[in-house]
């Protein structure tokens, strides 16, 4: 599963600002997937075929992209913000489990 993007990564990309990245997702000449309802990610290929089919005015405020690494508690965080319900669901079922076992 490829690593979606996020406004700002595709912004970055290319070149514009988020507010004109939200724009092109409501024109229809960017496909946008929300997450939790309400965090847009982007799929980079579909990101990419867009700068290439439009012309973007520089925007000299956005810097060009580079390969920031990103940290392993960057990574962590998100990943228990968009699946803290099924954490804590498996947290759970797994006290239930041992609850029923000590219980037999």
């Amino acid at each position: 599963m490829e690593k979606l993007w996020t406004t700002a990564e595709a912004a970055q990309f290319l070149g514009i600002t988020e507010v004109d990245v939200e724009q092109l997702v409501r024109e229809g000449k960017l496909t946008g997937y929300k997450l939790g309802g309400q965090f847009l990610r982007f799929r980079p290929s579909q990101v990419e075929a867009l700068k290439g089919t439009i012309r973007f005015r520089p925007n000299k405020k956005i810097k060009k992209p580079h390969a920031e690494p990103v940290s392993k508690v960057r990574h962590l965080k998100e990943f228990i913000y968009f699946y803290d319900f099924y954490l804590v669901s498996v947290v759970l079922l797994a006290v239930l489990v041992v609850y029923l076992i000590a219980a037999s």
